[in-house]
């Protein structure tokens, strides 16, 4: 039953032939969308996921979030920066922070960004642009699985907690995130740096305003 407090998430790494590419299966781009399309027509709130590699350029960024927004109409669209970390197949198509910044900066101008429904605070779009910069709060999107809770976060794994009690007590946070730990010099991943960004929000009456007036 459709319900405003869930949503279906589906990845789209970009039009039909870069997505089957990031997913090395072809057919997988139609079955995705057909899905969205499946679930929008019974009522139910769906919001996407895209990762942006280094072969990405602006104008790939722009014409999948157009279609995302335009053309299928999902409610909300995630954007994700490709990060080489530790376990990841294919180390060789993930962005450095400069490549990054660069090329949010390019397809974010002429105020696209605005124009998307991006499910992002905008200190993180900021953040992608490098406007700003922020440390990573990883323990604020943790990681569970049937082996426990992941220190420190899904991307990274140096062992479990039983508990998110053990995992917040006996993980030394301030040792990981870029500028501290060196497998983290290119993450821009939003599950460590948009608890930040919405932490700063929060604590900015600006900020916190101008982040109600980005969703209306």
């Amino acid at each position: 039953t459709p319900s405003p407090y869930f949503a279906f998430t589906v990845h789209i790494d970009g039009l039909r032939e870069r997505h089957d590419a990031a997913v090395c299966k072809d057919g997988v781009f139609d079955v995705a969308v057909e899905a969205v399309r499946d679930a929008k027509r019974r009522g139910f709130r769906v919001t996407t996921n895209t990762t942006i590699f280094n072969t990405d350029t602006p104008q790939t960024v722009i014409e999948v979030l157009d279609y995302l927004n335009n053309d299928l109409k999902v409610d909300e669209m995630m954007l994700a920066p490709a990060y080489a970390y530790e376990k990841a197949p294919d180390q060789e198509h993930f962005l450095g922070v400069t490549e990054t910044r660069e090329l949010f900066r390019k397809a974010f101008s002429g105020g696209r960004r605005a124009r998307w429904r991006l499910n992002h605070s905008p200190l993180f779009l900021d953040f992608l642009e490098g406007k700003v910069d922020f440390p990573c709060t990883a323990w604020a999107i943790p990681s569970y699985s049937l082996l426990g809770w992941q220190r420190p976060c899904y991307l990274l794994s140096d062992g479990y907690a039983e508990s998110y009690q053990e995992l917040l007590e006996t993980t030394d946070w301030d040792s990981y995130g870029r500028g501290r730990d060196s497998r983290c010099a290119n993450c821009m991943a939003h599950c460590g740096y948009e608890p930040t960004a919405v932490l700063a929000t929060m604590s900015s009456l600006k900020e916190s305003i101008r982040a109600v007036k980005s969703t209306t």
